[in-house]
């Protein structure tokens, strides 16, 4: 079933992103509230099974047509090395990455702000490797889905401030604020021979 959703938002998404115009690409930095790696809570050991919290991402806005735009986007968060809290020797590193493809629908273009809700699809890959007393390591994949809320603000005709909260709803539930800077491709078009 998870291999026939993604097939068919994979097609969904080449088939419009085929006919859209790409606009505005950029990156930042994101903080997640993090998860368990494969639930693991309410182990012993579940201090060892946290994922990390900080890490950078990078997006691009596909404007199909008012109000609708496409976001494909990746975040790599900053591995987190863990110990047990008893005072264990053992430690273990926990590493994540996600790709999504969203959907934004904007509720008011303004002049200088644009406010828009989201709804997509999340692929988040996470990895765990003991260091010690050993050093193993194993990986899991989790398919969910994404709703949320954002804004972008024009700071110049170039750069917008960009603003995200969303909730990921799969096996590795958590909450993701992303913050950075977008820039203007259609800005950068019209304006590359103006200086010839």
């Amino acid at each position: 079933m998870k291999k026939l959703v993604l097939t068919l938002v994979l097609i969904i998404t080449v088939s419009e992103a085929s006919n859209a115009q790409f606009t505005k690409v950029g990156g930042g930095l994101t903080y997640g509230t993090g998860f368990y790696y494969n639930n693991a809570k309410d182990e012993w050991d579940a201090d060892l099974h946290r994922s990390p919290f900080l890490g950078l991402f990078v997006t691009g806005i596909y404007e199909l047509n008012l109000p609708f735009h496409l976001a494909p986007s990746f975040t790599y968060f900053l591995p987190r090395t863990n110990t047990l809290s008893q005072g264990s020797p053992e430690e273990a590193r926990v590493s994540t990455m996600m790709f999504d493809v969203n959907g934004h629908y904007v509720f008011n273009s303004l002049d200088k702000f644009e406010f828009y809700g989201l709804a997509g699809c999340n692929i988040t890959l996470a990895k765990i490797k003991r260091l010690y007393p050993s050093t193993t390591g194993d990986s899991d994949n989790a398919l969910g889905l994404n709703l949320g809320v954002g804004t972008y603000m024009k700071m110049t005709e170039q750069f917008d401030l960009y603003g995200e909260a969303k909730y990921i709803i799969s096996k590795y539930d958590q909450f993701i604020v992303n913050v950075g800077i977008l820039i203007n491709i259609d800005w950068l078009k019209k304006n590359e021979n103006s200086e010839i």
